[in-house]
């Protein structure tokens, strides 16, 4: 029997056409809608979209994660995007520099650094079929795209954020936010609460899977002993406890209900968290990079990439704890594109 339900109810014939439509136009009309088109059969290309306040290590980060990477078996695409970094210490797939170069910008415009940068990602948008071409070619490799430092870039202009969102539907992209944030500011309560600000601001501002990373977390201690435990800093759960640093300091006193106020909001948006890196860790430490390459690869889908009607692999990854054995998967994990 090849019928899939059951019934003893009659089936109802369909309803009669009005007079004015005929069966060979409702045909048509049926098969030419675009108002669902048919899912794209395009290969998909993960990779990361690595930002985060000047001096935080985005470029060092980028240059760590890239050996890392191709350790394990991908091949990574490393592309720089901010025309003021001369001296890369990776080698990139594509470079902005070939495009636009901000000491020209400020020399021939009159403008500062800041300024330049923003006329910089103004012309890459609107030449973005140069990168485009820069990277279809490498659509079997993982990208990882190294953008500028100035932090107006990714909460207040959009230029940043349509250059990605253009690339995401032209080459088909599954990306995710790396931001990174310098451990020391967890030295500072006002600092601090001003990178969660940041932080929050970023995520709701790119809308991308998000993750937020304390950088040079090994060098914390040079700047002093921590007000809390790290877990304090790094799972941002209650805020009040800052209150009563900053109100030791005199200056902060007349900000209190400011920065009250500030913290109730990060706290109702409940999405900042962080994780921890440090800089010896990229070169060094194999593992404290392979469990940040684990929740990445888990926020953009690339750990479900290689899964091919596998259900219960599906289920089983999804559901998986952090420390869940990764490397159990090496065809799933290493060589999916």
């Amino acid at each position: 029997m090849s019928s899939v339900f059951l019934t003893s109810h009659p089936v109802r014939p369909p309803p009669p056409l009005p007079p004015f439509v005929s069966a060979q136009t409702t045909t048509t009309t049926t098969t030419t809608s675009t108002r669902f088109p048919p899912p794209s059969t395009d290969q998909m290309v993960f990779g990361q979209v690595v930002i985060g306040p000047p001096g935080s290590g985005k470029t060092t980060y980028c240059n760590g994660m890239s050996q890392f990477l191709k350790l394990i078996g991908r091949k990574v695409a490393v592309i720089n995007l901010d025309p003021a970094n001369d001296a890369l210490p990776y080698e990139c797939a594509a470079n902005i520099e070939d495009l636009i170069k901000l000491s020209d910008v400020m020399l021939e415009h009159s403008l500062g650094p800041n300024g330049g940068l923003v006329y910089c990602m103004d012309y890459l948008e609107k030449n973005i079929d140069w990168l485009e071409s820069k990277l279809r070619h490498l659509k079997d490799h993982y990208f990882l795209f190294d953008f500028p430092g100035q932090v107006e870039l990714f909460f207040l202009h959009s230029n940043a954020k349509n250059v990605i969102s253009k690339l995401i539907k032209k080459l088909n992209l599954r990306l995710t936010a790396v931001h990174l944030v310098d451990a020391h500011l967890c030295s500072d309560p006002g600092k601090y609460v001003s990178a969660l600000l940041l932080s929050l601001t970023t995520m709701l501002h790119l809308e991308l899977p998000h993750i937020n990373v304390l950088s040079k977390i090994d060098l914390i201690e040079s700047y002093g002993k921590l007000a809390f435990n790290l877990e304090f800093y790094t799972d941002v759960e209650d805020l009040s406890y800052l209150q009563n640093l900053l109100d030791q300091d005199p200056r902060s006193a007349k900000y209190r209900k400011l920065t009250k106020e500030l913290c109730e909001v990060v706290q109702d948006f409940g999405l900042v968290s962080f994780t921890t890196l440090a800089i010896q860790a990229l070169f060094q430490d194999k593992e404290s990079v392979g469990n940040l390459v684990k929740l990445i690869d888990k926020s953009n889908g690339y750990i479900f990439s290689g899964i091919e009607g596998s259900i219960v692999e599906f289920s089983k990854i999804a559901a998986a704890p952090l420390d869940w054995d990764y490397y159990r998967y090496p065809l799933i994990i290493y060589f999916a594109v």
